[in-house]
């Protein structure tokens, strides 16, 4: 791991790089959304200047363990900032539910305004979302970047979805049900954000985690909490 911060102009360096190294990767998500962000300058030019903001901030901080866990800290407001229009794009909800989510969170707007924008804000964190977890993984070279950011990128997805799926008017149960299981999904976020940001003291617990989660001879690994819902019809 790095002992020194790292300045502004290598954090856009190894952003930049990142993003042209996106449009050969092998998960055609990432390939996608490094094709919008540069095929289009307006969009390169709102992305470069957001994010050259966010790398100054991480650039400030000074001592490398500040640094370092304030490019935490962005990774997980980006991760929290794609998460809308991802589920917009991979639910199955449709119609007026779709309608119904999008006003709860983007209130006063038009449907298509709404998830216009949201489309555009998506983008640019996502993008900015690969450059931050290639800076900690590779850059910084911190291990809580890999398997432990990628479990909590897992839960949030999921915790997010079923947050949104309560949202719908249904006349079945589900909503309900799956509402009560957020506050356990909430305490396993919780659990995973505090061991990334203080992995010193947590050592112990990602350990069994990672034993846990590692499928063995006769056993599978336990599907989502929503998948174990879906199952019981």
């Amino acid at each position: 791991m790095l002992s020194h911060s790292i300045s502004h102009s290598r954090l856009m360096r190894e952003s930049t790089e990142r993003v042209q190294t996106a449009l050969q990767s092998s998960d055609v998500n990432e390939q996608l959304i490094a094709r919008r962000i540069l095929e289009n300058p307006a969009a390169w030019s709102q992305w470069e200047c957001e994010h050259s903001n966010l790398m100054r901030q991480l650039a400030n901080c000074g001592l490398q363990r500040a640094q370092l866990a304030a490019l935490k800290h962005a990774t997980f407001r980006l991760l929290h900032g794609k998460a809308l229009f991802q589920y917009m794009r991979r639910s199955e909800v449709r119609g007026v539910a779709r309608k119904q989510v999008m006003a709860h969170f983007r209130p006063g707007r038009s449907y298509v305004n709404a998830i216009v924008a949201e489309h555009n804000v998506y983008l640019r964190k996502a993008c900015s979302y690969l450059c931050t977890s290639h800076v900690g993984s590779t850059v910084v070279a911190d291990p809580t970047f890999l398997d432990p950011m990628q479990r909590y990128e897992e839960l949030y997805t999921e915790y997010f979805n079923m947050y949104c799926n309560t949202l719908v008017e249904t006349p079945d149960s589900r909503a309900v049900s799956q509402g009560a299981l957020l506050p356990l999904l909430k305490k396993q976020l919780n659990e995973y954000r505090w061991a990334i940001l203080d992995p010193r003291r947590a050592q112990l617990w990602l350990r069994r985690e990672a034993e846990i989660r590692v499928p063995t001879g006769d056993t599978q690994r336990l599907p989502a909490l929503g998948a174990r819902f879906k199952g019981r019809g």
